[in-house]
């Protein structure tokens, strides 16, 4: 507070001080600012995280600050910060040279923990990948690869792994000394190329090194624990140096340096992850080929997948299997099939469709999203049949609400069976009493019906519930939970 003079919410515990106050487009507080982003499957708004806040940005994998300006989720409690909204969304790493690194959104890391290539660790954010190669990293372990060293003992690169009393029996024994009975440590190094584990002790780190051309003191080996949870950066890279990772540390100042940075020979790589997130040639290049690769999948009807993204296509009944199977709903395929160009992925046109964001008769708020599973670890029912949502599902991502694919396909095919009208929700049970979610619906005076409860002629205004494939007087089904 620096004028004095604040307004407070007894409620809340929140303070606005008075010059903030008096601005009209308050940009450095919460301004209920909203949007979506790729990396998560909710709505995001403008905050600050605040002090119960735990765990990492979903993008930098970087501490969250209580007072730094983050995009936070209300209903999973995850936050952005807002300086890493706009990093590239590819990169070309050295570890994996025959494609760009790509960061996945959350339809393909959704209901299933993907696992990190490097450090085997589940992969809680939103990570680098290859769809084509089924390659996953995280982006600590992209930072900790381009500091890796090379030993005289292989042909790739090393790099160090602090991994938590992780156990690698039954892989293979290390390289170096050939014994595999004791690999049991917190930390080892690893060559992701050709999935090699030596000791830490094996490759020979020396215990204190003299570089002038980094630092004037001798430099010691140890494990770098950081003072009151504080973050420190290497004094070479400028990235940051983990607690309990081992580092090279200045007795004589607070100088500390990563060992990939320290001991390597050359002059430090211009690969550093500070550099692919700059606005270099290399970055950019991979912006433009990202943009590029985005336009051509414009035009083109796409479906996500957990592994692979479908591009879809019309195709004859010769082209599918003897007995083909809508790979989204289940069902049989018996006219206008749609299959995957490059494998056997196969949809019923209308299934397809659903790939395409829309606004659906029993959402009409917002747009809903076709998603492989629910786009989360926790068992989620159907908004309509209350049923567990397993398999593909189309789901909002502003208001939580998700139905089953055969859901939504029926409900289309009783209206157009009944020849109705859909012209909103209506909050009330259906007569079994088990339904809550009934739809209003305009029934065409050319196609009367007949009203369960009641047995009389019914068109006009109606009520309808989905489920029971039931339909009923708007008077009847009020009286009848009376």
């Amino acid at each position: 507070m620096f004028s004095g003079s604040f307004y407070e919410c007894k409620e809340c515990e929140i303070y606005l001080d008075l010059g903030c106050a008096l601005i009209k487009n308050i940009a450095t507080s919460w301004d209920l600012r909203e949007m979506l982003h790729y990396s998560h499957c909710h709505l995001v708004k403008r905050c600050r995280p605040g002090q119960d806040t735990k765990g990492c940005c979903l993008l930098c994998e970087l501490p969250l600050s209580p007072s730094s300006i983050c995009y936070g989720c209300v209903h999973c409690y995850s936050f952005l910060h807002e300086r890493c909204l706009d990093l590239p969304i590819e990169i070309r790493h050295p570890v994996h040279p025959a494609h760009p690194l790509r960061r996945l959104d959350y339809a393909h890391n959704c209901g299933v923990g993907r696992d990190c290539n490097a450090c085997g660790d589940k992969i809680i954010g939103v990570p680098f990948g290859c769809l084509e190669c089924n390659f996953d990293i995280h982006m600590r372990c992209a930072d900790s690869l381009l500091r890796s060293l090379m030993h005289k003992s292989h042909e790739h690169r090393l790099f160090y792994v602090c991994g938590g009393m992780k156990s690698t029996y039954g892989r293979m024994p290390c390289e170096i000394c050939m014994r595999g009975d004791w690999i049991y440590a917190t930390y080892y190094y690893q060559c992701v190329e050709c999935d090699s584990i030596f000791h830490f002790k094996c490759v020979d780190i020396p215990e204190s090194v003299v570089k002038k051309y980094f630092h004037i003191h001798p430099l010691v080996l140890k494990t770098f624990v950081a003072e009151n949870n504080s973050m420190e950066y290497c004094g070479v890279c400028e990235t940051m140096v983990y607690a309990g990772h081992h580092a090279y540390t200045c007795q004589e100042c607070d100088f500390v340096g990563h060992i990939g940075c320290i001991l390597r020979e050359e002059e430090p790589s211009p690969l550093y992850l500070k550099d692919l997130y700059s606005s270099g040639k290399v970055t950019m290049r991979s912006i433009d080929q990202e943009d590029s690769g985005t336009n051509k999948l414009e035009n083109k009807l796409t479906v996500n997948d957990i592994w692979h993204i479908h591009v879809m296509k019309p195709v004859l009944m010769s082209a599918l299997d003897k007995y083909p199977c809508c790979k989204i709903c289940g069902g049989k395929i018996l006219s206008n099939p749609w299959k995957c160009e490059t494998c056997s992925f196969e949809t019923h046109h209308y299934c397809a469709e659903l790939g395409r964001p829309s606004k659906h008769r029993l959402h009409q708020n917002h747009p809903l999203t076709l998603l492989p599973k629910y786009p989360s670890q926790e068992k989620m029912k159907c908004d309509v049949c209350r049923g567990n949502i397993y398999n593909f599902n189309l789901f909002c991502r502003i208001c939580d609400f998700v139905i089953h694919i055969n859901c939504a396909l029926k409900s289309k095919h009783v209206l157009e069976a009944l020849r109705q009208k859909f012209t909103g929700t209506w909050r009330g049970w259906c007569k079994k009493g088990v339904h809550r979610r009934l739809v209003q619906v305009m029934v065409s005076r050319s196609y009367p019906t007949t009203c369960v409860i009641c047995d009389e002629k019914l068109c006009g205004k109606a009520v309808s519930c989905m489920t029971c494939e039931e339909i009923y007087h708007p008077q009847c089904i009020e009286s009848y939970h009376t």
